[in-house]
């Protein structure tokens, strides 16, 4: 889906109404952006895209870049093991949050320098991923 047409989703819901409190974001939270060792997390890189805001926006970035790297059952794991593990977080804005995520990379995918192959599996990939968040959007009471 292109960036206008996940921008008109969006835009009649902004700013979509804050359920959760603020906390620090990563801004790019994703597997690859955590060190381990002897199977436990040891830390956390690239804190460049840091902010204040919905918890639910480093869920949904999180969301989409294991999606890409690992797959649909992967995707939906993690996000019930976020639900499980932080049960005072309300995940109705959800959709919304995905669509956000989703908007970054739309335009810059094609210089990321990726094969064919693997630029056509992540657009696929971001097309799936936009349209969940769109019939959820469209089916939920997301409103500013």
């Amino acid at each position: 889906m292109s960036e206008g047409r996940i921008r008109d989703v969006i835009e009649p819901i902004w700013p979509v109404a804050q359920k959760n409190s603020s906390t620090l974001l990563h801004g790019d939270f994703w597997p690859g952006n955590l060190l381990w060792k002897d199977g436990q997390l040891i830390g956390i890189i690239d804190w460049e895209d840091v902010a204040f805001g919905d918890p639910l926006a480093d869920v949904a970035n999180s969301r989409l870049e294991i999606l890409w790297h690992f797959g649909m059952s992967a995707m939906n794991d993690f996000t019930a093991q976020y639900q499980s593990i932080m049960p005072t977080i309300d995940f109705e804005n959800l959709p919304f949050w995905d669509l956000c995520a989703a908007l970054r990379p739309t335009s810059k995918m094609n210089t990321w320098g990726l094969d064919e192959i693997t630029l056509k599996r992540m657009r696929k990939s971001h097309s799936l991923f936009v349209k969940q968040a769109v019939r959820k959007i469209l089916s939920s009471n997301i409103s500013p």
